[in-house]
């Protein structure tokens, strides 16, 4: 078997649909090839992950989620993502090379909801990337040249430095699930400002002049 990715992309053009598929590259270039076809609005990867036999982990997932196929002939199904990506978790196969073992969970739209006026305007996606040993926070930047080229960054950061009492807040041998939650949900403004480069500069000052504020209070 030729190892590949397993994906699911998600459109916000189709509510309640996600595509589920198979690439032997990265998973975003397939995302901007399916982008091309007349969709009125760009697929985005949602979650994927590296499989040594990636064509028999497709085929276990779409077998399990035959009835909610919305076509034989395509792989849309209508199922609620975080139970696909579940599953897609589930059926892996522990890969025999350690290095490997590659997942990756987009955090986007979770945190615009959470920081609808915060995130810089030129990022494209976040991602929480793990492999054995090691947690990043990956973030795609683009920038449009010459009027209709789109120039693309992808910066990872390390998230080894970040401890709670000591011990590593993101943990590279915990759930990917569980570390996109935590970055959504349990890391702070104060602590992004502080650590990674999510915000743009006037978010950062009023991130900032809060936490002081908050400070002052409880003095």
């Amino acid at each position: 078997m030729v190892p590949g990715y397993v994906y699911v992309l998600v459109n916000p053009s189709m509510p309640g649909l996600i595509k589920i598929g198979r690439t032997l590259r990265d998973a975003r270039t397939r995302a901007r090839e399916l982008s091309s076809t007349g969709v009125p609005t760009p697929f985005q990867v949602a979650f994927e992950l590296f499989a040594e036999q990636h064509e028999a982990l497709e085929a276990k997932v779409h077998l399990a989620l035959t009835d909610f196929r919305v076509d034989a002939a395509r792989e849309f199904f209508r199922y609620p993502l975080d139970k696909a990506i579940a599953l897609l978790l589930d059926l892996a196969e522990p890969s025999q090379s350690p290095a490997a073992q590659y997942v990756a969970e987009d955090v986007t739209q979770r945190l615009r909801e959470r920081y609808p006026t915060y995130l810089r305007s030129n990022i494209a996606s976040v991602r929480i990337v793990q492999v054995p040993g090691r947690v990043w926070l990956e973030i795609t930047t683009e920038e449009e040249s010459a009027g209709y080229l789109v120039d693309q960054t992808i910066q990872r950061t390390d998230l080894a430095f970040i401890a709670d009492t000591d011990e590593p807040f993101f943990r590279p041998e915990d759930d990917v699930r569980l570390n996109a939650d935590k970055l959504v949900n349990e890391y702070d403004a104060y602590s992004i400002v502080m650590t990674v480069d999510l915000f743009h500069d006037e978010a950062c000052r009023q991130v900032e002049r809060e936490h002081q504020a908050q400070r002052r209070r409880l003095v």
